[in-house]
């Protein structure tokens, strides 16, 4: 029976599971490989303290030599190697048995990929737009990657895709997986390898090593192929791992057939399902998803002495995730997790009702393909539109043109709400650009806007936004932010911009609608000139957290009424308070930058803060000050220093 997961269709194989040691290693990379040429670099893993074995490493090398490459071996330091106390990946590669030269004698540079950025070959729909790559991988004439056979705590597995998000520096406010999809995409490696020589098995082998003689190495064109296969192995479902589930969905299953056994191993333990609901409930936040990565194994060799937390809440950490691969074991650390796991969201929702300015904003790529639309989808949506119209036009006028009207058509929402600005629509249309309209609009967290075609007579464009979840309060029930992706249509006349779209996917399910028009008209202002009227209609469904959903609010009108009503007078009184500050110059964005993955890890801010309390220079009874303050300083930006006693 062929493996779950893992393509197998006839034809020479996309990959070759290896059991022979170095020799059917290097005939498996020339059979898949044959025209390994030029300048080649080999990505490998070198996160301790499970880096990819220096021998599988030198194999691979050996076989680029003998095709005439020449090898650069090289990695990138990311927030989990430093939050471990590790500040040089030439360090991380000699502790790796890597020293330059293969037993063979061949000769290949170790280099840090962070040392030489690029800007990344992406187009402005993906997450790495705007962003940088290493150019040695970029320019390279062939790449390879080789990742460590590990079990994970949050993901069940990491392999290959995981190794490959050490060519670009870490995307602050983007998810790792969205990372994997572009660089798989427009900088794919030729060659994949995974050493499963000795598999780290247990709750989180990625990070506690629990070496299980497993002698295999798989070898495949397609990394995505190589993690199925790896998942294969190790008797999980592909899609535990997010970086492999996000792959799929916007790439598609892997392709070809692997040649080989990939029956499981027999002796290798992983994380009980609970333990990995618990902890990827937990690291939502990615400040205490740092936290949970330092505080899981170590210290490792040769790494700087962690914080004074830190180091006090490892071993805690350590053990509980050490336990958690049966029923019983799990216990301590779902406890431990489903802690974290309430205060991170109880936290967010508090900053989503409460405290918006406390809610990281996010990078994300487009999401869909606005291709896969053809332009009539496009162009015809005002027609699909006039639908929306003929609704609120046949609704009672308010007695305030200002007010809300709404009713509920097919359990969604069609509504239209108005504002006159005391502004010249000449120069209302000249700072606010309609096209940009939508990410105007109040709760905005994040998203991605690009131009579809170069018709001059058409403006068209699709775009993603994420917003806070609607009604804000929802989020204290569970509810997921509004994550919607649009195709849209720009209408500029000299009385009239307009903005019309129409939602195609919400990649969460946090919305069946969302569609609707933006429209800035030109009206009589006072003094004779000109005034602009905003109105914005539209028709929206969103997916209600199930609890919400259970009490069918719908089936109390006198309940559901005045709450949908008061929902959206805030929302689109907001929005418009927006609009008018980009007309006036003003700030108005909520939310903060999303945590900087350089800075330092929250521990060491508790650290920092609890050393400014308790810190008194020795011998002070006068109550001198002492002149020497700590130069660090803490996630907030505020630097810590010693008091008088």
């Amino acid at each position: 029976m062929r493996p779950s997961g893992v393509a197998n269709p006839g034809g020479p194989p996309a990959g070759i599971v290896v059991r022979g040691g170095s020799p059917a290693l290097a005939e498996a990379v020339r059979r898949l490989v044959p025209t390994a040429y030029g300048k080649a670099v080999v990505l490998v893993r070198l996160s301790p303290p499970t880096p990819a074995s220096a021998v599988v490493v030198h194999a691979v090398v050996d076989a680029l030599a003998d095709a005439g490459c020449e090898v650069t071996v090289g990695s990138m330091l990311a927030s989990r190697e430093r939050d471990r106390g590790h500040r040089s990946v030439g360090a991380l590669a000699h502790a790796a048995g890597l020293t330059g030269h293969t037993d063979r004698g061949r000769a290949y540079a170790v280099v840090d990929l962070a040392d030489d950025l690029v800007a990344a070959p992406v187009p402005p729909s993906g997450a790495l737009a705007e962003q940088v790559v290493a150019r040695t991988w970029s320019d390279a004439d062939t790449r390879v990657v080789i990742g460590r056979a590990v079990t994970d705590l949050v993901d069940a597995y990491a392999g290959c895709l995981d190794t490959l998000l050490r060519v670009v520096p870490e995307v602050a406010g983007c998810e790792p997986a969205d990372v994997a999809v572009d660089v798989l995409r427009h900088l794919a490696p030729h060659l994949a390898v995974v050493d499963a020589t000795v598999t780290s098995g247990g709750a989180d082998g990625n990070r506690i090593l629990d070496a299980r003689q497993t002698g295999t190495v798989v070898v495949t064109t397609d990394p995505l192929l190589a993690d199925a296969s790896l998942a294969a192995l190790l008797g999980v479902d592909r899609s535990t791992s997010r970086l492999v589930e996000r792959s799929i969905d916007a790439l598609g299953p892997p392709q070809g057939r692997v040649e080989g056994d990939l029956q499981p191993f027999a002796t290798v333990d992983r994380a009980h399902p609970l333990a990995t609901r618990a902890a990827r409930r937990a690291v939502r936040d990615p400040r205490l998803a740092r936290v949970l990565s330092a505080a899981t194994g170590g210290p490792d060799a040769g790494s700087a002495p962690a914080d004074t937390v830190l180091a006090a809440v490892r071993p805690v950490v350590t053990e509980a995730v050490r336990g958690a691969t049966d029923a019983v074991g799990q216990a301590a650390l779902v406890g431990l997790l489903g802690v974290a796991g309430a205060l991170t969201e109880g936290g967010q929702a508090w900053a989503a009702t409460m405290d918006k300015g406390r809610v990281d904003r996010r990078v994300v790529p487009l999401g869909f393909d606005p291709g896969a639309h053809p332009v009539t989808d496009y162009d015809d949506l005002p027609q699909l539109l006039t639908a929306v119209d003929a609704v609120i036009d046949a609704l009672p006028q308010p007695a305030d043109e200002e007010d809300l009207r709404w009713c509920v058509v097919d359990g969604a929402t069609v509504f239209e709400v108005t504002r006159v600005v005391a502004a010249d629509f000449d120069a209302w249309i000249e700072r606010v650009d309609v096209a940009e309209g939508i990410s105007l609009m109040a709760d905005y967290v994040g998203g991605r806007r690009v131009a579809v075609g170069e018709d001059p007579a058409r403006e068209r464009q699709a775009e993603r936004n994420l917003y806070l979840a609607q009604p804000n309060y929802v989020a204290a029930w569970g509810g997921e932010p509004i994550d919607v992706c649009k195709i849209e249509l720009v209408e500029r006349g000299p009385d009239r911009h307009r903005l019309l779209w129409r939602t195609v996917h919400s990649p969460n399910g946090s919305a069946v609608h969302d569609d609707g028009m933006l429209t800035f008209e030109r009206v009589a202002g006072p003094g004779g000139g000109s005034g602009t009227r905003v109105t914005i209609r539209g028709r929206q469904l969103f997916t209600l957290p199930p609890v919400l959903d259970a009490a069918d609010l719908t089936s109390l009108p006198e309940l559901h009424g005045p709450l949908l009503e008061e929902a959206y007078r805030r929302f689109f009184t907001s929005t418009f308070d927006n609009l008018e500050a980009r007309f006036e110059g003003r700030e108005f964005r909520i939310g903060r930058p999303p945590p900087d993955p350089t800075e330092p890890l929250l521990t060491e801010s508790v650290r920092m803060l609890v050393d400014g309390l308790t810190s008194r220079p020795a011998g002070d009874e006068a109550g001198r000050h002492d002149a020497d303050p700590d130069p660090a300083l803490d996630v907030h930006g505020f630097r810590h220093v010693k008091g008088p006693r």
